[in-house]
């Protein structure tokens, strides 16, 4: 099992914001946002120095907690600190942007970094809809609209025309060309039934976000059977877990941090009576839930906030064994972590990243 270090660039005083989402402009200081990019590359060089194999981007937009709205920006940046790492993209709000332009700077990440990106994809959550004012009942058909013109984009030679359902274009003729012939390794984000369906009938990874091990096993012996009937079988890099960590040198120590965190803090773990999926599709479709402040920008956190919990807490060993569920149970091959939890100094999180990487690095690469 590999494990990819989050480059969330989360602004470093965050905790201060107020709640709820969007974060207003005015709590923003341009010389603590500087210094917390900094932070966030060198946050980023360190997971590589201590073993971590890939690094991830992903878009949000208006929070400060995650600070990537355009994440392919922080890619490029990132690509000229790092040598080693693959830079992983996931990733893209598909339905918030252009595909022939996404298609353009994947390429040019490849370039780049010679050769090291991974493509993600996902939809994105309720609250990042109205971003760009994305009618929220066309998302999904979008995203895979958007999929099928990238992934032409990436491997026709010659100059083609597109007239689709969202999207039309009289010439698309993609430069530069990615380094990995065809494509580089492309991951889709995903938890519902349909995309999971077309990762596995289109060769693609799976990544799953935030949820307990009980809810993903499920979602990935679909995949597995989907890509068993379409007639291939992923590598362990091809399918991917983000997941909240924080991590002490004992137990008890992770303990005291939890209970020490001001309001509502987020749990050990994960007790949902339904999956996010399923809650996201509850919003969407005008069920009253308050998705906006657990999936964005309050002091609690975006994604981790009250509502999902930490997925891994506690000792390296401890951690390790919890990880190695998702490897048994779900087959996950790639860790993708979060370290930017509620309250966290840069400082901290570097001793986080070195314990994980000394400690419980050399055990999950084992699995």
């Amino acid at each position: 099992m590999k494990a990819s270090y989050l480059g969330a660039m989360g602004y470093s005083e965050r905790h201060l914001f107020p709640e709820g989402w969007p974060i207003p402009p005015a709590c923003h200081d341009p010389r603590l946002s500087v210094q917390s990019y900094q932070e966030g590359m060198d946050e980023c060089e360190f997971a590589e120095e201590m073993g971590f194999e890939w690094v991830s981007f992903s878009e949000h937009h208006y929070s400060g907690r995650i600070a990537t709205g355009n994440p392919a920006v922080m890619a490029a940046a990132v690509a000229e600190r790092c040598k080693k790492v693959k830079l992983a993209m996931l990733g893209p709000l598909l339905p918030l942007n252009n595909p022939v332009r996404i298609a353009e700077e994947m390429g040019m990440l490849d370039n780049i970094s010679d050769g090291r990106l991974i493509m993600g994809f996902l939809r994105g959550t309720p609250n990042e809809d109205q971003v760009y004012g994305v009618n929220p009942s066309e998302g999904r058909e979008m995203l895979f609209e958007g999929m099928d013109l990238i992934r032409k984009a990436l491997t026709e030679e010659q100059p083609f025309s597109w007239e689709g359902r969202y999207y039309n274009f009289r010439t698309v003729s993609v430069w530069p060309r990615p380094v990995q012939q065809p494509l580089p390794p492309t991951i889709m984000a995903t938890r519902s039934d349909d995309t999971v369906r077309y990762a596995a009938e289109n060769g693609m990874g799976l990544g799953v976000s935030f949820i307990p091990v009980e809810l993903m096993e499920p979602i990935a012996e679909k995949y597995f059977n989907w890509c068993n009937e379409a007639g291939w079988q992923p590598t362990p890099d091809q399918v991917v877990f983000r997941g909240n960590i924080y991590i002490a040198e004992t137990d008890q120590q992770a303990q005291d941090w939890l209970h020490a965190l001001p309001g509502g803090q987020p749990r050990p773990a994960i007790q949902l009576q339904r999956s996010v999926a399923q809650v996201i599709q509850a919003a969407r479709s005008g069920e009253e839930f308050d998705l906006r402040r657990i999936l964005a920008g309050s002091p609690q956190g975006d994604v981790v906030g009250r509502s999902l919990g930490l997925n891994f807490l506690g000792s390296p060993d401890t951690i390790a064994s919890k990880m190695k569920e998702y490897h048994d149970r779900c087959g996950v091959g790639v860790m993708d972590l979060f370290f930017q939890q509620p309250g966290l100094t840069h400082g901290e999180v570097m001793r986080e990243i070195e314990l994980f990487g000394k400690e419980a690095l050399p055990q999950i690469k084992e699995f």
